[in-house]
């Protein structure tokens, strides 16, 4: 069997579940604008720094809120993630400090999904982008066996 034929199927089905995961995430992310807003309270506010070939700092920050008087813990800021550098991060971590009251927008069928800033981010584009290109560039290796 071809290495062409190998690569071409692995990517296809790379891209295709990339492009499930993205895509459902961008739609969450385009309707998050209509969702309820409802005050939450952060719980946690940090900096996570992880150490690869490259040093990424990332915002991790905890909420919690109550939608129809049931108690909810959030943890998403956006979709799309929040990829930053230490002072982007920092930011996010000084507008939700620990002990401060913000909004957080609540899913109303299915209030364990919140989100603090809602709509896409630019990465969240950009996944579904990569994804499909993935799926394409694999079906050719695939098709031209």
């Amino acid at each position: 069997m071809d290495h062409k034929l190998i690569y071409g199927l692995l990517l296809s089905l790379g891209g295709l579940i990339g492009f499930m995961w993205s895509s459902r995430n961008l739609w969450l992310a385009i309707r998050s604008h209509h969702w309820n807003l409802v005050e939450c309270d952060i719980i946690e506010s940090r900096v996570q720094i992880i150490w690869g070939r490259i040093r990424a700092y990332v915002p991790v920050i905890s909420y919690e809120y109550t939608f129809d008087g049931l108690h909810y813990e959030g943890y998403k800021i956006r979709y799309g993630g929040t990829w930053e550098t230490e002072s982007g991060s920092r930011d996010y971590c000084e507008k939700y400090s620990v002990g401060s009251v913000v909004k957080v927008s609540v899913d109303p069928m299915h209030p364990e999904r919140c989100v603090l800033v809602p709509g896409a981010s630019l990465l969240s584009y950009l996944y579904v982008i990569g994804s499909i290109a993935s799926e394409a560039i694999g079906f050719i290796l695939f098709f031209t066996y």
